[in-house]
């Protein structure tokens, strides 16, 4: 076998070996889509809730009277905070 003969083959096999060794990592980037596109909508539906729930909370607020308004402020700043982290999260996700 001559030399062309010879590096054809070796490189042959060695784009087989490759193959076969990476092949598994097609399975591990289609699981790992999967999850994320799941880790994605888990994430979205935690921001619309919280979105919603801070429409509640001015909507509360709006109409609460003065004893009460310390605690709904309270609840509406926690929701904010709430949803602001929940946005930063699905942002942060979409980004990968």
């Amino acid at each position: 076998m001559g030399k062309r003969e010879e590096y054809l083959a070796l490189m042959e096999k060695q784009l087989n070996e490759w193959k076969a060794k990476t092949e598994p990592f097609k399975a591990s980037a289609e699981q790992w889509e999967a999850q994320m596109k799941a880790q994605y909508e888990k994430n979205l539906e935690a921001l619309q809730a919280k979105r919603e729930e801070a429409w509640e909370n001015l909507s509360t607020l709006k109409s609460a009277s003065d004893d009460a308004w310390d605690q709904v402020k309270a609840n509406m700043d926690k929701t904010w905070e709430d949803l602001k982290a929940s946005t930063e999260k699905l942002t942060n996700l979409h980004k990968k």
